[in-house]
């Protein structure tokens, strides 16, 4: 995990305080083009070109999904995997992903993603 130090900028200390929840495997900031624009990983274990791509499709069709069917738009998405949770928020111009191993507790992943947002919008 990343250290608070000095030169961190805000939005990867808000990276780190997520990251440091119980299983969460990465915390990623994702432009809308599909660019990773910053990130904080447990592991390391991602591929963030193709993770950043993907999300990005995902949320597009997420978006078109809402709009079509008139539902609004997305605050918080969650993918449930055999082996983990993916919550996915649109921030506008970017995505936040916070991707978290199955053991985690849902409630809590949202709550503090959702408590985290205006930060992360303020670091942007």
């Amino acid at each position: 995990m990343v250290k608070h130090m000095a030169g961190v900028t805000p939005l990867k200390r808000v990276l780190t305080d997520l990251s440091r929840i119980p299983h969460v495997q990465g915390v990623f900031v994702i432009s809308k083009e599909g660019f990773t624009i910053d990130s904080v990983t447990a592991t390391g274990a991602f591929d963030e070109e193709a993770l950043a791509a993907m999300l990005t499709a995902a949320m597009g069709s997420i978006e078109a999904f809402g709009k079509e069917l008139e539902l609004g738009k997305p605050e918080i998405v969650t993918l449930e995997f055999s082996g983990s949770i993916t919550l996915i928020s649109d921030l506008g111009e970017h995505v936040v992903a916070l991707i978290a191993e199955r053991g985690a507790v849902l409630g809590r992943l949202r709550y503090e993603l959702k408590k985290q947002l205006p930060r992360i919008r303020a670091s942007l």
